[in-house]
């Protein structure tokens, strides 16, 4: 996920820093002091023409083409800007001191250092994106790690309480075990990846004991107290097994890959699930 956010990171540095080096030949090459320059390179390059007569002003330009014309330096550099960008970079390259190389020299910095810090610009965006999103993850798995823990700890104590009422009653009400258990099954199924740990939480999520109260006879025979013991003790045992799976769930994504992780790999619970 982290790399994946970074080459996004990048890609969206890189375009920033593309629209600031088109940002800076506008504002270089049409300055006032470089227009003549930026037209005799056009002339030369056979990108434009010269407008007949003084049609268009002193620094107008004829460009060929159907959908050329007569225009201004600002309107051809506007309209054509890939040729304007061509002859812009050669106006930079016959430059005998390019901008930027003062920088280099301790000067205060010209495109070169416009660029520099348009890539600094890009990168610390890039790592603010990073480290925001990085941190919504980590907010949003804290959350979901405090809720789980949460819901498993409300139906092991409703169950328990369910289980010593049943060893005296059969007939004790089911209704908020399953309401219980229901909660924490719907958590379960919400446990993101990678798969090895969704299928491990959904098959925990579908073994969860309590989807029916317990029996209160078998064969047309009331269950006694001892029998009664016997199953609730058997729902005890399957309840400590998962609390400890639950835990497991809740490791972080990377150690699910390593051998042994694997929900598949553990025994059935004791008990199993109780209709």
């Amino acid at each position: 996920m982290l790399g994946a956010l970074l080459l996004l990171s990048a890609t969206a540095g890189q375009a920033v820093a593309d629209d600031g080096r088109s940002d800076v030949r506008l504002v270089y090459c049409l300055a006032d002091e470089h227009r003549d320059e930026l037209r005799d390179a056009a002339l030369q390059l056979d990108v434009v023409r010269r407008p007949l007569g003084p049609a268009g002003g002193a620094d107008a330009v004829r460009v060929p083409g159907p959908q050329g014309g007569v225009m201004s330096l600002d309107d051809w550099a506007d309209k054509h800007r890939g040729d304007f960008e061509r002859v812009c970079d050669a106006v930079l390259a016959a430059a005998g001191d390019p901008p930027g190389a003062s920088a280099d020299k301790g000067g205060s910095g010209g495109l070169g250092g416009f660029l520099d810090g348009v890539y600094l610009l890009a990168a610390g965006a890039a790592l603010t994106l990073v480290g925001q999103m990085t941190e919504r993850i980590s907010a949003e798995r804290r959350t979901r790690d405090r809720q789980l823990a949460a819901a498993v700890q409300e139906f092991r104590r409703i169950a328990w309480l369910y289980l010593t009422a049943y060893e005296q009653d059969p007939e004790t009400d089911h209704a908020e075990a399953l309401r219980a258990r229901e909660a924490l099954s719907q958590l379960l199924v919400q446990v993101p990846g990678p798969a090895p740990r969704r299928e491990a939480a959904r098959r925990l999520a579908d073994s969860l004991p309590l989807t029916n109260r317990l029996p209160g006879s078998r064969e047309g025979q009331p269950l006694l107290p001892r029998q009664r013991k016997s199953e609730a003790d058997a729902v005890r045992t399957t309840l400590d097994l998962q609390t400890r799976e639950v835990a497991d769930l809740r490791r972080p994504a990377p150690l699910w890959w390593l051998p042994g992780a694997r929900g598949s790999d553990r025994p059935t619970s004791a008990g199993g699930p109780h209709a």
